[in-house]
């Protein structure tokens, strides 16, 4: 797998989490700073929901998927449906430094099996069918998202 491709989460995301507090405030939407790192964490694993339902026109898929191989970032203020199987109330109580542990615990696992299983491939709800390279492009283009959301990039 391409280093470039791997070093946001290898680098990057560890040093940025370290400026997340608790009572960090997002520059738009209503997560709170917990509230993300559990959605990512969830993210991170989601490729192992074993999800069949597309969320778009499947005459959307391609441009959707080019997408992810751009510069562009996620738009602002997008709704995520709740039965999709993100809870953002999973392990709310556990501490801010604790979440933040398990989302790069929970990242090198993603990437750990995306660089194992080279030939894997899921259905992404937004994206449709992904394989390795476009589910590690998808998540760094999410986790820079939710990152920028709190004024960390």
């Amino acid at each position: 797998m391409e280093k470039e491709l791997t070093h946001f989460f290898d680098t990057t995301l560890t040093t940025t989490l370290a400026n997340l507090k608790e009572g960090s405030k997002s520059e738009w939407g209503t997560m709170t700073a917990k509230e993300m790192l559990i959605h990512l964490i969830q993210s991170s694993e989601m490729m192992h929901f074993g999800n069949n339902t597309l969320l778009i026109k499947e005459e959307y898929v391609e441009k959707a998927i080019a997408f992810l191989y751009t510069e562009k970032a996620i738009k602002k203020g997008l709704v995520v449906p709740k039965n999709i199987g993100f809870n953002f109330t999973d392990n709310i109580n556990e501490d801010i430094e604790e979440l933040k542990l398990e989302l790069i615990h929970s990242s090198d696992n993603m990437l750990a099996f995306l660089i194992e299983n080279s030939d894997f491939k899921a259905i992404h709800p937004y994206f449709g069918e992904l394989d390795t390279k476009q589910w590690i492009l998808f998540q760094r283009k999410h986790y820079l998202h939710h990152l920028s959301q709190f004024g960390l990039l």
